[in-house]
């Protein structure tokens, strides 16, 4: 059984369908109804349940957004039917249970409207049908009971978005810092490789032009000791543009790091991140764009997959970065490039990369290629 029918909004609503119904057919078993009566009401509420598991269901794609919108009408008039069929003015819970699942499918003004229209039929059929003469009184405490659960649900919604919204930019905010880190120690050691050439590379360059001069104008023992001292300095400014071609060839941006601190921040998404021992990357851009990949394919498997695991492969082949993202959940056989891969696609082409989306079984799959130069 699907794992989001033990939910505690399914469960109850399940429960309140099986007192109500429950309760209908026992009345109805004690008043002499017609067994053909209690099979039509058994019917019809099998139907709606069976209708609402349906509604309930976490699968958003297209096709089954049709499936729940036809199921939403066919329901209301199933609950009509069991108007008819039982005259137990309770059963307008099964239409106030029916009206929470209208903000999944419309605005909230359109809901409120639909929620109001869909309240009139409980007063015309059990006044004029069930000759109820009080029944103007239930009609208007059922219809607030629909409103309340109408505007409650949309609530639950709007803060369900305002909190992904929020994790979303924390997650952002997260790898700006990652990435700001990386290029703030970038900047910092280039800094101090051109404060070592600028300033102890050229005082040696002086020293050994000094004793270069020196040794041309002495002799004996202490021309034997210059040339060596002239010797040690050429060395040392040998070695100290070494050490400067060093600390700027070996300025790797900590990429592993910068993608662990955003996973970390995601929640019901499993992520495995596998970056190769041997990669190295030292442009902050190609960093910064593949973390902005990244992210975007997190949203993507959150929002519109629906998925609970994500894949990241990040390694070199033949001078090129290679990133593969794949995901689980729902994946619709036609692809459709929205705002979002479309900004992956024009980060990629501006480092004269390539990008191709795949749609496999249950997976979506992302493979990109960036040009780059590796340091083993």
């Amino acid at each position: 059984m699907p794992k989001h029918l033990y939910s505690l909004p399914v469960l109850s609503g399940f429960i309140t369908w099986l007192v109500v119904s429950g309760l209908s057919i026992n009345v109805m078993l004690n008043n002499d109804f017609s067994l053909q009566a209690i099979g039509i009401a058994a019917c019809l509420y099998l139907i709606y349940v069976s209708l609402w598991l349906l509604l309930v269901s976490d699968d958003s794609s297209q096709k089954l957004k049709r499936a729940k919108s036809v199921a939403t009408v066919v329901m209301f008039c199933v609950v009509i039917g069991i108007y008819f069929a039982v005259p137990l003015s309770f059963n307008s819970i099964l239409m106030g249970i029916l009206c929470g699942a209208l903000p999944y499918l419309f605005t909230i003004r359109t809901a409120l409207i639909i929620g109001s229209l869909w309240s009139l039929p409980l007063y015309f059929v059990f006044r004029f049908y069930w000759n109820d003469e009080h029944m103007f009184v239930t009609a208007l405490l059922f219809w607030t009971f629909n409103m309340f659960a109408i505007t409650m649900i949309h609530t639950t919604l709007k803060e369900q978005q305002a909190k992904e919204k929020a994790e979303e930019s924390n997650r952002q905010l997260v790898s700006m810092q990652a990435l700001l880190n990386e290029a703030s120690k970038q900047s910092e050691r280039v800094r101090i490789a051109r404060n070592i050439h600028d300033l102890l590379g050229h005082h040696l360059t002086a020293l050994s032009i000094n004793l270069q001069v020196a040794s041309l104008q002495s002799e004996g023992e202490v021309k034997a000791n210059i040339e060596k001292c002239h010797g040690l300095a050429k060395l040392l400014l040998s070695d100290v543009r070494e050490a400067v071609s060093d600390i700027r060839n070996k300025g790797e941006v900590d990429l592993k790091t910068a993608i662990h601190s955003i996973v970390e921040q995601v929640p019901n998404l499993e992520v495995d991140v596998n970056i190769a021992k041997e990669l190295h990357i030292e442009d902050i851009h190609i960093a910064d764009t593949i973390i902005k990949c990244i992210q975007e394919s997190i949203t993507n498997t959150l929002r519109h997959a629906r998925g609970k695991h994500l894949d990241i492969d990040l390694s070199a082949s033949g001078g090129s970065l290679v990133l593969d993202i794949t995901n689980d959940g729902e994946v619709n056989k036609i692809l459709k490039i929205g705002n979002g891969l479309t900004g992956m696609k024009e980060r990629i082409e501006l480092l004269s990369g390539k990008i191709a989306f795949y749609t496999q079984k249950n997976s979506f799959k992302t493979q990109i290629e960036i040009p780059m130069v590796t340091n083993d």
